[in-house]
């Protein structure tokens, strides 16, 4: 039986992401086998990238919404065994390609994530998202997995 993270709340339990900083309003769907997972997010004002002048979300936000879709497939890979999810940082992102200029409010982005490479703790993942159907923006996401941040970090 596949989970459910239809909520905000249920979208929580997967990510570090907490308040506004959280931006994933749902879990469409996902595949383990191929390490891919497909969000949704409501554009809102109380976004906390949301413009006024623009009167809505610019869409370089969209590596972000891809980044926490990253961060949620890890969660629920992890659930899937058990453990704890990786904390996850993002290297780079390149490769970003806009065909809008904003997300407006109303709209709901659809995000695709699929992991392309992986090499011990470092994944490359390919993410699109699209608005009504038609992509607003696509990119790669180069990322490291580790066990202990603050070790990582040197904050130990």
């Amino acid at each position: 039986m596949t989970e459910v993270f239809d909520t905000k709340d249920l979208v929580s339990e997967l990510v570090p992401h907490k308040g506004k900083m959280l931006l994933l309003d749902r879990v469409r769907n996902y595949d383990l086998k191929e390490n891919s997972i497909t969000t949704e997010i409501d554009i809102a004002r109380d976004n906390m990238f949301y413009e006024e002048e623009l009167g809505g979300v610019p869409v370089w936000v969209a590596f972000e919404f891809m980044a926490q879709s990253v961060s949620a497939l890890s969660g629920i890979c992890g659930r899937s065994k058990g453990e704890k999810p990786k904390t996850g940082f993002i290297m780079s992102v390149s490769a970003f390609n806009a065909n809008i200029p904003v997300f407006k409010v109303g709209e709901k982005v659809v995000v695709n994530v699929v992991e392309k490479i992986r090499t011990d703790n470092a994944v490359s993942f390919e993410g699109t998202a699209t608005v009504n159907g038609m992509l607003a923006a696509t990119a790669k996401l180069n990322t490291v997995e580790v066990d202990d941040p603050k070790s990582s970090l040197n904050l130990n």
